[in-house]
């Protein structure tokens, strides 16, 4: 059953990201003819400026989802109310400060705001959205439910139609010639209705899970916020780690320079939000077999996703290799740098494809509450890419290529020993556990893509079209499936996948 719901869990999300993509591939021409480039401008500010308030989160929804989880595997209805109630009243005090430091942003933002006037429609909209971010809180409180019963998929269907609902209402309002306060509107509502969702799900898998503000208490409170703080200083790191590189690309490059080397940027990001929507939701199964203290059902799901993570990354990355420049080209025009922005899309996905190799190290530390050290090595990682860049590009004659190696370097020596070492400081896997495991399948994976070059340096042409490229595509991902199933699969994750297909396997004798 949970295989079942986990591989329903995962194509739900991997669709929601899909159609969000293209939802955001349509809407942004549309937004820009219909605005103005001015208008529009205002908006990406706007958003950028106001999306630094999830900072406010403070780490708290990994905390909630790790607690909850916790509580819910042990069969604890009474303190995951707890935990319930006290992120309750936690966010709801997270959330009044968001909206003040919304209106403090929207008083003061008359200072940037170069035409004044546009000031007081930069003021509304700024408010508008703040105040969506800080209704947006409250609801957080409930994270971590469908997870652990592995319903993602309900969350995520209902994130469709709430994505396809607001797109259609903001085309429509556009082009009745309504602006951007309107649109602002629109987005809000849409958000609160995907809230009260949210909430409906919680209670539909967990009815006995209510806020109960008599049920807050410190310990309760000093736990939460404990965990919560060294996950805020692992999302900082994030950020920093993610937009870093692009900042010092622009101090030590041109405009044009950055442009290339942000294209890449953002394929690596279309590239991980898609494994992470559908396979980055395993927190709650180490968390489950941590609580019932089951070593070895702890080793065999870390083992399982090592295995899962690195065939989806196989494919991903020949994926890039093979044709990454022609995807580049093809989408950018023929006058655009493909070939530079490649490089940095090849050399960015593979440092990011071993950080979700070996993501499951990473969420037994969170399972475990001992994610202080993850928030270590992630600091560390930031620091060092950060420096290594300027360095890099003394050395290297192409700058963008440095700054890709910079920031991919630290990761091949953090997560493939330092990580593995922590955890197994602190639990019962080892290291050896990582290798054993991933070199089986690495040796024959890079053998499959070096065979998949040969083939279509013979036979493709040297400059894809549209047409060309998805047919190759296709056959590369079919050849490879068919390898993963036939050659790599053991028979115990063969029946897992038929069981999770709803596929009866064979009756043994």
């Amino acid at each position: 059953m949970r295989a079942k719901r986990f591989l329903a869990s995962s194509f739900a999300r991997t669709l929601e990201t899909i159609v969000s993509i293209v939802a955001g591939l349509i809407m942004m021409p549309l937004m820009i003819r219909l605005l103005g480039e001015d208008l529009y401008g205002i908006w990406i500010v706007i958003g950028s400026i106001i999306g630094s308030l999830y900072l406010f989160d403070i780490g708290m929804a990994s905390s909630v989802t790790r607690f909850i989880s916790f509580s819910l595997s042990r069969d604890d209805r009474e303190q995951a109310t707890r935990v319930v109630s006290t992120a309750f009243a936690i966010y709801s005090c997270l959330a009044l400060i968001v909206f003040a430091a919304s209106v403090i942003i929207a008083f003061f933002s008359g200072y940037i705001v170069e035409n004044p006037d546009n000031t007081r429609l930069v003021q509304i909209l700024i408010i508008i959205v703040g105040m969506n971010v800080a209704v947006e809180f409250p609801f957080k409180s409930y994270a971590g439910i469908a997870g652990y019963h592995l319903r993602q998929d309900l969350m995520s269907y209902s994130q469709i139609i709430f994505r396809i609902l607001g797109a259609a209402l903001t085309a429509y309002l556009l082009y009745a010639g309504y602006k951007l306060i309107a649109v602002a509107l629109v987005q809000f509502t849409v958000s609160l209705l995907s809230n009260l969702v949210f909430r409906y799900i919680a209670y539909y898998l967990e009815p006995k899970l209510r806020v109960r503000l008599k049920t807050v208490d410190r310990p309760t409170f000093k736990e939460i916020f404990g965990f919560s703080s060294w996950s805020f200083v692992i999302d900082l790191t994030r950020l920093l780690k993610e937009r870093g590189d692009v900042w010092m690309v622009a101090a030590f490059t041109s405009p044009a320079l950055l442009t290339v080397y942000y294209v890449g940027v953002r394929l690596v990001e279309y590239s991980n939000q898609l494994l992470y929507k559908a396979f980055g939701f395993t927190l709650p199964l180490y968390t489950e077999a941590i609580a019932r203290e089951d070593d070895q059902e702890l080793e065999r799901k870390v083992k399982l996703f090592l295995r899962l993570n690195t065939l989806v990354s196989g494919i991903v990355l020949i994926g890039a290799v093979l044709f990454g420049r022609d995807v580049i080209r093809i989408w950018m025009g023929d006058s655009f740098s493909a070939a530079d922005a490649a490089i940095v899309f090849i050399v960015l996905l593979a440092a990011k494809l071993l950080v979700f190799i070996t993501n499951p190290f990473t969420n037994v530390l969170f399972a475990m509450a001992k994610h202080r050290y993850q928030a270590y090595v992630s600091g560390a990682e930031a620091i060092t890419s950060l420096a290594l860049i300027p360095v890099f590009m003394q050395v290297l004659d192409n700058p963008l290529l440095a700054a890709a190696l910079a920031i991919g370097l630290p990761f091949t020596i953090t997560r493939t020993l330092i990580v593995p070492f922590i955890v197994q400081r602190n639990t019962r896997l080892s290291v050896a556990l990582l290798y054993k495991t991933l070199l089986p399948l690495v040796i024959p994976i890079l053998v499959f893509g070096y065979l998949c070059h040969l083939l279509l340096a013979t036979v493709a042409p040297s400059a894809m079209t549209l047409l060309a490229l998805l047919g190759f595509i296709a056959l590369i991902g079919v050849v490879y499936g068919a390898f993963v199933l036939l050659i790599l699969l053991t028979g115990e994750e063969r029946q897992l996948l038929l069981k999770g297909l709803g596929v009866r396997g064979k009756k043994q004798a």
